[in-house]
């Protein structure tokens, strides 16, 4: 019998989107938190009560002594309503609605980054190119996600890797409407019903096939359950672009519709979930299935994904012998447990972590640290590595503008922007004057005649003044990473 061949696995966190426009924590925790001060969740509160519903001033009141606290990021604002929702028994149901229309609006936050980020990832999407090395010809790449964005199918879309997610080939068909509710296409999507989770396997091809398995634990943009809740399915995109998956989630979204006079918009909206007519026109619903806050997995929570998803990902990590974690902070539970569990049952497994904020190993594998590798690298660049990609400096200097910019905040580096330009176009007016001032003088003034052709001698002076685009992006990031600089001094 010949031997188990090693495979390599993926293990992706939010870190490993980052490089496509996707938000980290905390940058979903600042957007959230600049809009919805203690002023308009009391507004919103109030409009709700108006339309029937609503919570009390004390719910409400609670909910923003957390949402205040400066360090207290959005999945522990989610934890804490979690909590309250466990404590508070008079109020249970209150902090559990409140909590499911958190929740929406992080789904909101992360599909709107899709459907505005298309010519971002036009160009951008070709970081990940060299995903594409370590995609084995006679076996597949198993990748285990936590993140909810559809990142991934687009990259294997792009690189024309065949792609699976582990759902059945039974499909269901949605009906997709316009605005009077009249049928103009279909959305399809794959099922995995609750008997085929809890007493099977998931429906990864086998014997293996080239190309990547993928699981996403912690559901997905994507990722709904249907009949009550019982059964789970993941939407298909029409073609084979990776544009597909962006416009398959529009669809979701804003063509799904179940038209109700009278109501706010005139459709059905309930929360957290999309309201739709089926083909006979009887209203069905859509739960979203991301999973947020400080109990996920947790059996006493009321989670909208399955138990089983943790089971099915603890059974299909036993096909990888090396895992590399790419821009996972380590900071759920249940996840670590089943990585310490999986790597201390052999001595032959490893684990990198990839990340470049790395520093020392994680805690919880400190007794492993033998089979622990740390790596010093953003996604980007351990993929270039494997793929032997090499970047014009240009790509890396963009790459660094976009990190100092989201770690300042749209406001203050559109402020450095304005100013940045601002400064340069300063720097061109005074070197044309010093140009002008630098003529031969006739008659105590400057002799222009000198000039010659004046729109030659322009575009000339424009040449010598006009920073190269290298050097322009260079200058530019100076002034945004002393801004990141003095921010973390403050």
């Amino acid at each position: 019998m010949s031997a188990v061949k090693p495979a390599t696995g993926l293990f992706l966190g939010a870190g490993a989107s980052y490089e496509a426009g996707m938000p980290l924590v905390w940058e979903v925790t600042n957007e959230i938190k600049s809009w919805l001060t203690p002023a308009q969740l009391q507004e919103l509160n109030e409009g709700w009560r108006i339309q029937g519903t609503g919570f009390s001033d004390a719910v409400i009141e609670d909910v923003i002594s957390v949402l205040v606290r400066p360090e207290m990021h959005y999945e522990a604002i989610l934890g804490y309503m979690e909590t309250q929702f466990r404590r508070q028994r008079t109020q249970a149901q209150k902090y559990h609605g409140l909590y499911s229309w958190f929740v929406e609006v992080v789904y909101n936050i992360l599909y709107l980054r899709h459907i505005g980020n298309l010519t971002f990832l036009d160009r951008y999407l070709s970081r990940y190119d060299g995903l594409r090395a370590l995609v084995p010809e006679d076996a597949p790449l198993r990748v285990f996600s936590l993140n909810h964005d559809v990142i991934i199918e687009a990259i294997a879309a792009r690189l024309s890797i065949p792609l699976y997610s582990g759902f059945s080939p039974k499909f269901v068909t949605l009906p997709r409407r316009n605005s009077l509710g009249h049928k103009i296409g279909e959305l399809c999507a794959e099922v995995l019903t609750k008997r085929e989770l809890e007493h099977a396997a998931m429906y990864y091809p086998n014997p293996p096939k080239p190309g990547i398995y993928l699981m996403k634990i912690h559901g997905g943009l994507d990722i709904f359950t249907f009949n009550d809740g019982h059964d789970l399915m993941k939407l298909s995109p029409e073609g084979t672009s990776w544009k597909g998956y962006i416009e398959m989630l529009r669809a979701a979204n804003e063509e799904l519709l179940y038209l109700l006079p009278g109501t706010p918009g005139g459709k059905a909206k309930g929360t957290n979930q999309i309201t739709y007519a089926d083909d006979q026109g009887v209203m069905q619903f859509l739960r979203r299935s991301l999973l947020a806050g400080a109990f996920k997995f947790d059996a006493s929570g009321t989670q909208v994904l399955p138990m089983s998803m943790l089971k099915h990902f603890r059974d299909n990590l036993n096909f990888v012998s090396t895992l590399v974690c790419i821009g996972y902070g380590f900071g759920d539970i249940h996840i670590n447990l089943i990585l310490r569990d999986w790597l201390a049952f052999s001595a032959d497994r490893r684990i990198e972590v990839v990340s470049p904020d790395v520093s020392g190993i994680p805690p919880f594998l400190l007794h492993l640290a033998t089979q622990v590798t740390m790596t010093k690298s953003g996604a980007m660049e351990y993929f270039d590595r494997a793929g032997g990609i090499t970047r014009p400096p240009r790509e890396g200097l963009e790459l660094r503008i976009m990190h100092a910019q989201r770690t300042l905040g749209k406001t203050r580096s559109d402020e450095i922007l304005r100013n940045f330009l601002a400064q340069d176009n300063e720097r061109m007016r005074t070197g044309f004057l010093a140009k002008l001032q630098a003529l031969p003088l006739q008659g105590g003034k400057p002799d222009f005649n000198a000039i010659g052709d004046p729109a030659e001698t322009a575009r000339q002076w424009s040449s010598d003044l006009k920073l190269s685009e290298d050097d322009f992006l260079a200058a530019l990031l100076a002034k945004l990473d002393d801004a990141v600089v003095g921010k973390a001094a403050i």
